[in-house]
């Protein structure tokens, strides 16, 4: 039995930018809380004792700046999510001619 191999099928340009646009915002949101997750729970600043007459112990500015930092990789990935998904699945639908 002979089989037939067919040449390899090039991915284009344009499919490969209508599939990073269909997955970077997914992949870019859960980064983001799994980031925040791991980085809260491990430098989680109530495990240190307050001072006197504070009731919670002040969270260091290096963490502050995290979560900022997070917190705008996630907002940015929510925002891009719908116009992405929407122009990923006309890049995919659509043919060039």
């Amino acid at each position: 039995m002979a089989t037939t191999q067919s040449a390899p099928h090039k991915v284009t340009r344009r499919t490969k930018g209508a599939l990073w646009l269909l997955i970077a915002p997914t992949v870019l949101i859960i980064v983001a809380f799994l980031l925040f997750a791991v980085i809260n729970f491990v430098f989680n600043p109530t495990t240190q004792l307050p001072a006197d007459g504070e009731a919670f112990a002040p969270t260091p500015i290096g963490i502050t700046i995290v979560n900022i930092l997070l917190f705008v990789m996630g907002s940015v990935s929510v925002l891009t999510w719908l116009p992405a998904l929407i122009i990923g699945i006309v890049l995919l639908a659509t043919t060039k001619k």
